[in-house]
């Protein structure tokens, strides 16, 4: 039987659609007009001297897409401007766009700072970096940190690759690229779009039948590229993007590579036309995956509760853009506190009469989106005690950066904590909470 007609109509339903595009378009139409007119004399044109690139510019970009980056060329003249300038000239020229911008939008949020002007509405950003094109294609661009810089990227090759990998896979290169983007999103971890799409590329180029894979092939295929990630180097200081061979820094000591590990033992050993496999599935891509199939209760399958809320439905959209680590203490009368990774090493469960501590133990969101950031959490009671005590809970509600609970009845519960900036979930992370009180307090 297999999995064929489930990963066709999941893989169909990633794809931005129709509504969404033409809405990013006719802001990016608006802003390019505009900018036309400021830096070329008597155009008007909404589309002249844009260049859309990222994930979207790729055609890798997933349905509610939260951000559109973008390229706006500037005349040659505007470089001898502020690379001239008596200061931070970076500066300066990305303070100049954003005012520009600023007037077209007065009452939307408009930054400019660091390497890009962000313009921030109520579904995501379009993130606009001034730049200079080159003659071999590549675009200059300022860097305002450290007093200024200019950089270079090379988006046109990396655009081109994207496109022609997709004809050459028959469409398999856009649904890996897909799948590995709702896979961050749903397990929680950061995973840059290009390193997604570059790593694609590689494997599907070592497939000796990429030219006539199926949907049918996909179970198959994602146990195998799951493997593949699992085997890169951590301690790789960079890789080469595809197309460009820019080079994709390993900022966080390749945490794909762990989560892929997990993923693949996982998966591995399951056979497509299980139930189980359906179940693991919907854990590393969604709900919505296989959604209209219904699976036998096993053990280890949670179904969902009344009344239960899922972060995909409450904003915008979900990109994990940043890590995000939680901890919790273990606290009880007579006893000194203890981290849960104490239990976890020793392979305890807790007992009843606990009190729980949760807190944020780390993350790479910076200071500057942090101080705006608002933070959700969402407490899972699992098992048949919390069936029975109609207890299940698993609302999502907003707080801050740390949260208390109790342990009373056994499962194995979790809880989930959400970033959210700007409408858009850009960090999350779930912690177990195993708890088993037949044996009474220890």
């Amino acid at each position: 039987m297999g999995l064929g007609k489930e990963f066709e109509e999941f893989c169909s339903d990633l794809f931005m659609d129709d509504e969404e595009t033409e809405e990013w378009n006719n802001r990016i139409k608006k802003i390019t007009k505009r900018l036309n007119k400021k830096y070329y004399e008597n155009n008007d044109s909404d589309c002249e001297h844009m260049l859309i690139v990222g994930s979207v510019g790729r055609e890798t970009a997933l349905h509610k897409v939260s951000d559109y980056d973008c390229i706006f060329e500037l005349p040659s003249s505007k470089y001898k401007q502020f690379n001239e300038y008596s200061g931070n000239g970076q500066s300066a020229l990305l303070q100049e766009v954003k005012n520009e911008i600023k007037l077209l939008y007065p009452s939307t949020k408009v930054k400019g700072d660091g390497q890009v002007v962000v313009i921030s509405f109520n579904f995501g950003d379009i993130e606009l970096v001034p730049a200079f094109k080159q003659s071999d294609d590549s675009f200059k661009y300022p860097d305002s940190n450290n007093g200024g810089t200019w950089k270079t990227t090379k988006p046109i090759p990396e655009i081109d690759e994207s496109i022609k990998m997709n004809v050459d896979s028959n469409g398999t290169f856009v649904d890996f690229s897909h799948l590995m983007r709702r896979w961050k999103n749903q397990v929680g971890f950061k995973f840059k779009g290009l390193l997604i799409d570059t790593f694609v590329k590689k494997f599907i180029d070592k497939q000796e039948n990429r030219l006539s894979l199926s949907f049918s092939d996909y179970y198959r295929e994602l146990i195998e590229f799951m493997k593949y990630l699992s085997e890169q180097d951590e301690e790789a200081s960079y890789w080469y993007a595809l197309g460009s061979n820019q080079q994709i820094y390993n900022d966080d000591s390749g945490k794909f590579i762990k989560k892929a590990k997990k993923a693949y033992n996982k998966i591995k050993d399951i056979n497509e036309d299980s139930d189980d496999a359906i179940v693991e599935l919907r854990k590393l891509l969604g709900k919505d995956f296989a959604k209209d199939v219904a699976v036998a209760k096993s053990s280890y399958y949670i179904a969902k509760a009344e009344n239960e809320e899922f972060i995909e439905d409450k904003f915008s959209s979900v990109n994990i853009m940043y890590n995000l680590k939680v901890d919790y203490t273990v606290t009880q009368n007579g006893f000194r506190p203890k981290r849960m990774r104490y239990f976890i090493q020793n392979r305890l469960k807790l007992k009843a009469n606990k009190k729980l501590d949760f807190m944020i133990e780390e993350t790479n969101i910076p200071d500057y989106m942090e101080k705006e950031v608002s933070w959700y959490w969402k407490v899972r009671n699992v098992g048949s005690e919390a069936i029975k005590r109609g207890q299940e809970r698993g609302q999502i509600v907003q707080g801050g950066k740390t949260i208390s609970e109790s342990t009373n009845f056994s499962g194995d519960h979790f809880v989930e904590c959400f970033a959210v900036y700007n409408n858009i979930v850009i960090a999350k992370e779930r912690v177990k909470v195993p708890i088993d009180t037949y044996f009474g307090e220890d």
